[in-house]
């Protein structure tokens, strides 16, 4: 980042603090070390993104799957989406060094379209295209109190798009990061990442965290073993106050700030033999947020919660240059009516507004800026029938300015069979609203060499929005199981099917005619709803501690789709994380995780499908305290072969494998 964009954000950062600290909070969540817990006391742990409220994980009528902050650590990973792997009905991909493809039960994709993912109730939902950049999700670790997965629909709560699914990941109060720490961590493939943390008191009523992180990766190969070039950095630095006026009040208020350097290769169609050129893109992304929450609680059984937040991005990159900018201000109310009744409800209001410059590959948005406004209303109420027996119903009213009223609706029971042993089951409805991109853009994907049918031209193949395309929809039926035998024991088992409607499909247009230097034909696909689609599975997760020192953590997510979508999910996952403790200053941890065979979507480049074989995949992890302040850690990943494939991207298609890994970590509280 320039000296001139980093003077901007302090001066702007300065000149809006004392407004945000009106307002603000993060629930102050879970506090406690989940370290020291056993599994029984686990189930207990209250989460808060099934319901928005704060309730025990066991009672919950959703698949919940919690990864904690000691799990992340103990996995051995450097960056926050390596982590979702530990989760079942989770698929995580790397497309190359710094792309990612991500989802929850199917419909995988370089812009998985389904999911829903936010930092602190922040949502990092991409509207321009519909999917999230991971890559600039990247994240201190140490920062991390958990991350809450939800797999299955959300939209009743949290709104359009949370379809599959939802990830919310909840950064740790700022009076649990007190002192420093510093981190180093250095390999063949994580070259340098390197995080700083400071936190201290402002009275005795206010805590504060300052942090930064440097990430700087090196690139992947491609499948004849040439160097992909596709490394990448990227830098970030924040803030977050945590401040109780009052034994009644919590306000926190956040930020942080971004800028990265992504190399990523491109294959991009063009008009002169062979029809494709392979580039490198010099992709640029930087940001910035402000996220600020009050809450207030009324009574022990009623509370009211503000929040805002804004956040800036702009990007820079062959398909786009980009800036977008969002407002959200999101108002709840939870109470408790007599007995057996918790009911809560919110309004929502969030403001986009984008800017499109043009394209290398030609093609762009019209217009090229735009301002969209999006409008909602829910309210759930949790009726406890009888003493085991709790039905929930809710229901969230939404406008978006492209399909106007979206309604989504649910309906959970929950059935206490004994006190260690939970049925749950749900009906849900939700939708995923029409992005920038199938609104009214116009993007060159591929090219179709000259034939008899192409009148002896070339011809482009273009996506095409023309503000006809409506909402997805999805139906949802989950039954799920969960039960903890005894403080070292417990087993979560869900099975669902998915009926989708209204999903994206492409109506071949009239041929046109274009002129450049040349004549062309253009082949026009228009987004439209034409494809119904279901898919049914069984997710299962399993943590036993053997021995007081050694715990188990399985995961395991199979998943049906019909075979024409069958590239873009895997029919079985498993994840096997041993964390053992050898010495209370030793410990060894392992992770096994395999993925099966999947044939990419990559129909829209001259590839075709490539097909992605099985892989296992190992990691070990060995770390030792000298001191309580210090730990060095030594980890391998990805041991078991010298690279493979896990992904290919939809279109612009370049494959390249992962390598092997092995990088050690130094990690100094003061």
């Amino acid at each position: 980042m320039s000296p001139k964009n980093q003077n901007g954000w302090f001066q702007w950062l300065g000149a809006t603090l004392p407004i945000w600290c009106l307002v603000v909070s993060i629930e102050p969540v879970l506090a406690a070390d989940l370290t020291l817990l056993s599994i029984e006391e686990l189930m207990q742990v209250r989460v808060v993104s099934a319901t928005k409220q704060a309730q025990p994980w066991a009672d919950t009528a959703a698949a919940v799957f919690v990864i904690t902050a000691d799990d992340i650590r103990r996995s051995g990973v450097t960056h926050i989406m390596e982590a979702l792997r530990l989760a079942p009905g989770v698929q995580v991909a790397r497309i190359d060094s710094s792309r990612w493809a991500i989802t929850i039960r199917g419909f995988n994709g370089r812009f998985a379209n389904k999911l829903l993912v936010m930092i602190d109730g922040r949502s990092v939902y991409t509207p321009a295209f519909s999917g999230v950049y991971w890559e600039i999700q990247d994240m201190p670790l140490d920062n991390i109190e958990r991350i809450e997965i939800v797999r299955g629909p959300g939209g009743s709560l949290w709104g359009a798009n949370a379809v599959n699914g939802v990830i919310n990941i909840i950064t740790k109060l700022a009076r649990d990061t007190q002192g420093g720490m510093v981190s180093v961590t250095a390999g063949n493939e994580d070259r340098a990442i390197v995080e700083a943390r400071y936190g201290g008191k402002l009275g005795d009523t206010a805590q504060y965290r300052v942090y930064g992180r440097y990430a700087d990766q090196d690139g992947f190969i491609s499948r004849n073993g040439q160097d992909a070039e596709d490394d990448w950095n990227l830098q970030r630095g924040g803030f977050r106050l945590d401040w109780q006026p009052t034994t009644r009040d919590n306000v926190t208020v956040s930020g942080d700030v971004y800028d990265g350097d992504l190399h990523q290769n491109m294959v991009i169609p063009t008009l002169t033999s062979p029809y494709t050129e392979l580039l490198l893109d010099d992709a640029k992304a930087n940001g910035r947020s402000v996220q600020a929450r009050w809450e207030h609680q009324n009574s022990s059984t009623e509370q009211i919660a503000l929040q805002l937040y804004y956040q800036q991005e702009k990007r820079s990159d062959l398909m786009q240059q980009s800036e977008l900018e969002t407002f959200d201000v999101d108002f709840q109310h939870s109470f408790k009516l007599g007995e057996r009744q918790a009911i809560v409800w919110g309004l929502d209001y969030r403001r986009y507004q984008d800017h499109f410059g043009s394209a290398v590959l030609g093609g762009g948005f019209s217009p090229d800026a735009q301002t969209t406004q999006l409008f909602s209303l829910f309210a759930q109420d949790q009726v406890a029938l009888t003493e085991r027996l709790q039905l929930t119903l809710g229901a969230r009213v939404e406008h978006n300015d492209y399909t106007g009223w979206e309604w989504q609706p649910n309906l959970r029971l929950l059935w206490q069979l004994s006190d260690v042993q939970r049925v749950w089951g749900a009906v849900s409805r939700a939708v995923r609203t029409p992005s920038r991109a199938e609104e009214d853009s116009w993007t060159n994907v591929t090219t179709v060499s000259p034939s008899p049918e192409t009148g002896g031209l070339p011809a482009i193949v273009a996506l095409v929005g023309d503000g006809r395309f409506e909402a997805e929809q999805l139906t949802a039926y989950e039954i799920g199981y969960r039960t903890w035998l005894n403080k070292d024991f417990s087993f979560d088992f869900t099975v669902f099917y998915n009926d989708y409607d209204h999903l994206l499909s492409m109506e071949q247009g009239t041929p046109l005619l274009g002129t450049l230097f040349a004549s062309y034909l253009v082949f026009p696909l228009y987004f439209r709803n034409f494809f119904s689609d279901d898919n049914y599975g069984a997710e299962m997760a399993v943590d036993w501690r053997p021995l007081e020192k050694w715990r188990l953590q399985l995961a395991y997510s199979y998943l049906w789709s019909r075979p024409e979508q069958q590239g873009w999910s895997p029919l079985n996952q498993i994840s096997l994380l041993s964390s053992w403790e050898i010495k209370n200053d030793l410990e060894f941890d392992t992770w096994f995780y395999y993925i099966d065979r999947l044939n990419s979507l990559s129909t829209l480049s001259q590839l075709g499908i490539v097909s992605v074989d099985p892989y296992l995949n190992l990691t070990l992890r060995l770390a030792w305290r000298p001191r309580k302040d210090l730990e060095l850690s030594l980890t391998g990943a990805n041991l078991l072969d010298k690279s493979h494939l896990e992904y290919v991207q939809e279109a612009y298609t370049f494959p390249v494998e992962v390598q092997r890994s092995i990088y050690g970590q130094v990690k100094w509280s003061f």
